[in-house]
């Protein structure tokens, strides 16, 4: 080999390792996780923000790499091509042979080789790269900036906008399930936090005690009367109505009237509505997030929800929205808050049918699908397609429904049972 092809092949594995840079780093830059890097950047790491200046301007980037990639990948090419003329007699083998050995070698060496370790360590390889990317973006500005307004005017003739970089939240639950998989995030943490991005985006509509299921107390309701109802349904609040449900004249608080009692204010004759606070109302339509931030802000512990021609649709109270992150909770009365579910032996229920298809699932287990009900009684009529009586079967897979009692055409306590393989059929 002659001195001069000793250089030019010196160059040309100077320029394979340019290559192999240019490609990592590409990799590296596109496989660092935006989570990751927003955490590097609040402890303050060093290059941090060179790095998330760098990702921040995606189109300049891919333009420094890719102008200098093809720079070394055109040069290696040129440099393989003069060593094969000057070794082989025969200038078409010798083409032939530049050519293809300087594909394996770039193809190898210079691509998945570097983009395999760039994917595996793209963190260290980054922020190594942040500092001498930035000088060579620097070198080559008139030659990127070139390419950066010709991919900007394609970009916009095909109503392509650049993206904001802001992390979805589908990412980040994407990274709290990878997280519980790999167990660096508890598995009831990780479904706490899934309970509270369900809690920004569930309607009230699917959570609220519907309207066929308010305890209403009557305005002109004496105490007696009212004591005598407290005692069988022991909830902390009571819409009053004026004539109609419809009619909505405000909500009364157990506490006031008890309050009221003690001091000796009030007489078992005495009308308990003159102890009214106002009602408000919220659509059903509304998100559990934002329902709960008023009722927070404004002290509210009821609110009713209204349907879309302004009809009472159901309430809701504060309690039934912090279940939906914390799941069921006792009563202050230190029982519960209601026989929603009750184990009769190790795979049979019985349910209150007015339970969510969200909450049954998360409580047993159950694998119910969700649809256009909200409710296990919505389940049954949506699967049978007709009024049933009691004792009345659906079975779901591995699940036994049976309707254990009616309340007119309300269904209101369902018998659970769950076995080990699929249930045949599918509506009995």
């Amino acid at each position: 080999m002659e001195s001069g092809d000793l250089g030019r092949l010196i160059l040309l594995v100077i320029c394979l390792g340019l290559s192999a840079f240019f490609s990592s780093s590409e990799t590296a830059f596109i496989a660092l996780p935006r989570a990751r890097l927003l955490h590097l950047l609040s402890i303050g790491k060093p290059n941090a923000r060179l790095v998330e200046r760098l990702i921040r301007r995606p189109e300049r980037l891919l333009a420094t790499v890719l102008l200098s990639n093809n720079l070394v990948n055109t040069a290696a090419a040129a440099l393989g091509t003069a060593i094969a003329l000057n070794m082989i007699a025969n200038d078409g083998i010798a083409v032939l042979v530049a050519t293809v050995g300087v594909t394996l070698l770039l193809l190898i060496f210079s691509e998945t080789l570097p983009k395999t370790v760039a994917w595996n360590r793209s963190e260290v390889l980054a922020f190594a790269y942040a500092k001498p990317l930035t000088a060579v973006e620097f070198i080559l500005t008139p030659g990127v900036r070139v390419l950066q307004v010709i991919t900007n005017l394609f970009t916009r003739m095909l109503g392509i906008t650049n993206s904001t970089g802001d992390i979805s939240e589908g990412e980040i639950r994407s990274l709290i399930e990878a997280g519980a998989q790999t167990g660096a995030v508890e598995q009831t943490e990780a479904e706490l936090l899934d309970k509270v991005f369900r809690f920004g985006d569930q309607k009230v509509q699917e959570i609220m005690t519907p309207r066929t299921e308010i305890v209403w107390v009557e305005q002109g309701t004496t105490l007696q009367r009212f004591l005598s109802l407290y005692a069988e349904r022991n909830h902390t609040r009571f819409p009053v109505y004026d004539g109609d449900m419809e009619n909505v004249v405000g909500v009364l608080s157990n506490k006031d009237v008890l309050l009221a009692l003690g001091k000796g204010k009030m007489e078992l004759e005495d009308s308990v509505t003159d102890l009214l606070r106002n009602a408000h109302f919220v659509p059903e339509t509304k998100t559990v997030a934002d329902t709960f931030s008023e009722m927070q802000q404004a002290g509210y512990g009821l609110v009713l929800t209204v349907d879309e021609f302004g009809g009472i649709a159901g309430l809701v109270t504060l309690k039934q929205l912090l279940e939906v992150i914390v799941g069921h909770v006792d009563e202050e009365r230190g029982e519960a808050a209601d026989d929603e579910v009750l184990q009769l032996d190790e795979n049979t229920y019985r349910i209150n049918a007015g339970i969510t298809i969200i909450h049954a699932n998360e409580r047993l287990a159950l694998g119910l699908p969700e649809g256009e009900y909200q409710t296990l009684a919505g389940f049954i009529l949506y699967r049978l397609g007709y009024i049933p009586e009691a004792g009345e079967i659906v079975e779901y897979e591995n699940l036994k429904l049976t309707v254990r009692s009616m309340n007119g055409v309300r269904i209101e306590q369902v018998m659970v049972q769950q076995f080990e393989g699929a249930a045949e059929g599918a509506a009995q």
